[in-house]
């Protein structure tokens, strides 16, 4: 089985917890395009939903396949977000941000009931290795990447990358991230840092498409 069918499983199996008439996030990435193409083929078979994009290019795609695609500000409340991870860790913390995304996929995930993050095999690490994702202003941004520097990240700008926010993202390489909890709060206190892609506590469940099947983890993590 190839990781393009593991992504699709994992998204299939998400996407039947989703019922009519439900409030929708629709995450960014692979992982989370098969769950939006799998709404839109439920949407054509009947079901009414509302999707909550996290990104333009979720919101393009949603809109293509028929999902009616609303404002977060007119909603209090998120019944079910479906999104990807680029690595997951044994406490089912996150790391978010490869697709520059992670600014509105955290908006939206603590906006929700429940957070599903769907994944293939390869995301579950033992430990984060992927480079860490921070989201800063343009103004100042390399007095900004000195701050990072000072916790200890190597710190490169994503070359030619803008957000949909208009912000660059500094992708931050590291030797270990021990204490994720206070790192994240602690790079987001940092003047010019908007927001980075430590997810934690934040996903409820997580539904992993392995070569043997679907596998589900859910977290004891209190919102």
């Amino acid at each position: 089985m190839d990781v393009e069918e593991m992504k699709r499983m994992a998204a299939y199996e998400a996407v039947k917890q989703v019922k009519d008439g439900m409030i929708i996030g629709l995450g960014t990435g692979s992982t989370a395009r098969y769950a939006i193409l799998r709404l839109g083929e439920m949407v054509r078979e009947g079901i009414e939903i509302i999707g909550i994009a996290t990104s333009k290019q979720s919101e393009k795609l949603a809109k293509k396949v028929g999902i009616k695609i609303a404002d977060l500000n007119d909603y209090e409340e998120i019944d079910l977000t479906i999104d990807g991870a680029d690595e997951i860790d044994k406490n089912l913390n996150l790391i978010k941000g490869g697709g520059g995304a992670l600014l509105r996929e955290k908006i939206v995930a603590t906006c929700s009931k429940k957070e599903i993050i769907i994944a293939d095999e390869r995301k579950i690490v033992n430990k984060f290795s992927f480079p860490l994702p921070v989201e800063v202003v343009k103004f100042g941004w390399k007095r900004t990447a000195d701050k990072l520097r000072k916790l200890g990240f190597e710190v490169e700008i994503r070359h030619g990358f803008v957000t949909d926010n208009g912000n660059y993202i500094l992708d931050c390489k590291y030797d270990g991230l021990e204490n994720a909890k206070e790192m994240e709060m602690e790079i987001n206190n940092l003047p010019g840092v908007v927001e980075n892609g430590l997810f934690v506590g934040l996903a409820d469940e997580i539904i992993i498409g392995t070569k043997d099947g679907v596998v589900k983890k859910v977290s004891m993590h209190n919102k």
